[in-house]
């Protein structure tokens, strides 16, 4: 739950919860600031009740909810689709139940109604993460951070010749911490394209911003802006929003 006073200043990731609705006013005054809202929230928390609208909620992905035998599998696909349809409801000032979700040929999940608004969906096991933006694409990612990605030739698949040569000199634990952190970034901009793993990861290279406020850019995209915040002490969440002009 987002505290009446936590407000939000560079864009950061805000936790929500699905009581009481005051935790919304920081969601609601990060879309005014910003034009969009990326929010994080536990599977525990948003996943436990289908109840008798699950179906309606899920949409494309009921299937999926009903071939799942994991519990937690469900929680994650129940959850993330409620945060993100509470989520998009603060950004545009309307009621949950107004919410119409969907998916693309491509199968990234799009919005119906209402109208300017682009989202994202990530999840992983213990953290459910959405986003919504006016008039841009947006992308997320999250990760455990200590997720091990120094299996042999991983890097040298996902990463640019010039953050190999950077990884180099790091520290085992270090390097792997970098990693995480390139990986969710690209992670999210490729899924705000929609194409995700099938984009030549090795192309892209993240850099932070010379403001030092945790935003990062893009060498080969122009006007598109990342970031990448530690949330819940173990996970690390990535968002990519693209220029203006969906």
């Amino acid at each position: 739950m987002v505290e009446q006073d936590a407000l939000p200043v560079r864009g950061e990731p805000l936790p929500v919860g699905p009581l009481p609705a005051v935790g919304w006013r920081a969601v609601q005054e990060a879309a005014r600031r910003h034009g969009y809202a990326v929010c994080h929230g536990r599977p525990v928390d948003w996943g436990r009740h289908p109840g008798p609208g699950a179906r309606e909620l899920l949409g494309p992905d009921w299937s999926r909810y009903c071939a799942a035998r994991e519990p937690r599998v469900r929680a994650r696909l129940l959850g993330s689709r409620l945060l993100l349809r509470h989520t998009v409801a603060a950004v545009a000032g309307v009621e949950p139940d107004r919410v119409v979700l969907g998916r693309d040929r491509r199968g990234r999940p799009v919005l119906h109604e209402p109208p300017g608004l682009d989202v994202a969906i990530s999840h992983t096991a213990g953290m459910l993460v959405v986003g919504a933006a006016r008039g841009r694409l947006i992308g997320v990612d999250v990760e455990v951070s200590d997720r091990p990605l120094q299996m042999p030739g991983l890097a040298d698949r996902f990463c640019h010749p010039r953050e190999l040569a950077e990884l180099s000199g790091l520290p085992p634990a270090e390097r792997n911490q970098r990693l995480v952190r390139l990986w969710t970034l690209k992670e999210a901009y490729t899924k705000a394209h929609g194409v995700g793993l099938a984009w030549d990861f090795a192309r892209l290279r993240p850099r932070p911003g010379p403001h030092g406020d945790g935003w990062w850019s893009l060498e080969a995209a122009p006007g598109w802006r990342l970031r990448c915040d530690r949330v819940a002490g173990r996970f690390l969440v990535a968002a990519a929003l693209g220029p203006d002009g969906l």
